[in-house]
């Protein structure tokens, strides 16, 4: 059974992931997890990208509590996210769009592929940031 100092550090710490501060009181049974990191094998590679969905999981506020230090929440990642995963990945993208901005063409820093393009930096840095979302 949990004691009252933990539901209050439960609340604090699922408070600071972005869950509403009633979430401890009234979990749903089973939920749904985006994954904001991406989930990697012993070797490094990627098994589950990010975005992927995990349906079904428990909801009680301890598991999800896990989970979130782990990277998986119950919304979807995206630009507004301010979780330090997708923080970060903002951050390697706009590096990658300002490398991009130095000529017509470049490679990208993933995967190796040269992205170039006939028009200005602005478009070479559009396609960079498609080409990022691929991976």
């Amino acid at each position: 059974m949990v004691t009252t100092s933990e539901r209050q550090k439960q609340r604090k710490e699922l408070g600071e992931a972005g869950y509403a501060w009633d979430y401890v009181d009234g979990w749903p049974p089973k939920t749904n997890l985006y994954r904001h990191a991406p989930g990697l094998s012993a070797t490094g590679e990627t098994v589950f990208p990010v975005g992927s969905l995990v349906k079904g999981v428990p909801g009680s506020p301890d598991y999800v509590l896990r989970k979130a230090r782990i990277g998986m929440f119950q919304r979807p990642p995206g630009d507004t996210c301010e979780c330090q995963w997708c923080v970060e990945r903002a951050v390697e993208e706009k590096q990658v769009v300002s490398n991009a901005e130095t000529g017509s063409s470049t490679e990208c820093e993933v995967c190796g592929i040269e992205i170039s393009t006939s028009g200005n930096k602005g478009a070479l840095a559009s396609k960079m940031r498609s080409h990022m979302k691929q991976h």
